[in-house]
């Protein structure tokens, strides 16, 4: 083999050489999957974060029960126990579900357990220095066919959208009613939640949500309130519209009316009653917001003060068991009527 060749056989083999190489590296190059990012554990510590307020959920397939542990579930996605929020709101403000707070404290990565011993999905349990309000509201995406609170999006166009809205205040009835929204127009439950239509953006719709505390949507009676009728005392749950029921004239003189309204507002298991209690033994589990008969709420009600001519001695927030809280309105000119032997007003009009 002449020299020429010999470089030739050289040339090819180093060829060959790369070529399969190559052809090794790409047979067995695999694409780099992109590995699901994990989101960062918090550390222990000082902590700011801003989220909703929420019911916390157990953790896996633990079933989830009906008690209501309250805690915050960030804009991280994370869930956070909250372990002195009640120190921090004795008048039960910041226990609303879906209020967007900023909560500051010290993050403990912790455990916590339901009455059932399951634990709960969090990240762990912050201890509040302070916790208010998010002003700034939550941004909500909507699309057709979906719904957020009372307020179901029907149809989104360039620009309006139309939905249909389920008040439930005064009276919760299922019935939705037809609204049209247009940039910056305003959608509500009558009572707690406000839904600002802020921008649309194709197939979707942006929404502002804010939880207003002072406008509590279930702010009726406990079921098993006692109602003064001329037939005697019946459950305020059991009261149907024509049911005689005693009453007030002008004149604050006791006369018979019948019932022409009643309503049943669902309630969450976060619900705070009032107790009022009355020097006299006379008490009631009524909602703060509920009317009294001299133009007030009863969650304004303080000890010392004196209603339907006794002395108030208690005015505690108490949680609520039921899954509802009942109202009726009397026929008459006042709309008052007796419950528990108290003289109250009515929501309905």
């Amino acid at each position: 083999m002449n020299q020429k060749g010999f470089i030739n056989i050289i040339i090819i083999a180093v060829v060959v050489f790369f070529v399969g190489t190559g052809a090794y590296f790409v047979l067995n190059r695999q694409t780099p999957s992109t590995p699901t990012p994990t989101p960062k554990i918090p550390a222990s510590g000082p902590i700011t974060i801003n989220g909703e307020i929420t019911c916390l959920p157990k953790s896996g397939s633990a079933q989830q029960t009906l008690e209501c542990a309250i805690g915050l579930k960030g804009l991280d996605g994370r869930h956070y126990g909250l372990k002195n929020l009640f120190e921090h709101d004795p008048d039960y403000k910041f226990s609303a579900m879906g209020l967007q707070v900023e909560v500051v404290g010290i993050l403990s990565v912790e455990e916590m357990r339901g009455p059932d011993g399951n634990k709960y999905d969090i990240a762990g349990v912050i201890t509040i220095t302070s916790i208010k309000e998010d002003l700034k509201g939550q941004e909500i995406i909507l699309r057709e066919g979906q719904r957020e609170n009372s307020f179901l999006l029907s149809k989104i166009y360039s620009d309006r959208v139309e939905g249909l809205n389920y008040w439930e205040y005064p009276v919760a009835t299922g019935q939705g009613h037809p609204v049209t929204l247009r940039i910056g127009e305003v959608v509500s439950n009558g009572c707690t939640v406000r839904l600002t239509l802020i921008r649309i953006e194709g197939n979707a719709a942006i929404f502002s949500k804010q939880t207003d505390f002072n406008r509590p949507c279930p702010i009726c009676l406990a079921g098993g309130t006692l109602i003064d009728t001329p037939s005697g005392l019946v459950p305020v749950k059991d009261l149907q519209v024509s049911t005689s029921v005693w009453t007030t004239d002008k004149t604050g003189q006791r006369v018979s009316g019948v019932i022409i309204k009643t309503s049943k507002v669902p309630v969450p298991p976060t619900h705070q009653m009032v107790h009022l209690v009355l020097n006299d033994g006379r008490e009631l589990f009524v909602s703060p917001g509920h009317p009294t008969i001299d133009g007030r709420t009863v969650g304004d009600l303080v000890s010392g003060e004196v209603y339907d001519g006794a002395i108030i001695v208690g005015t505690a927030h108490v949680s609520y068991g039921d899954g509802a809280t009942y109202d009726l309105l009397p026929s008459g000119d006042t709309g008052f009527y007796w419950a528990n032997g108290i003289l109250i007003g009515s929501t309905l009009r």
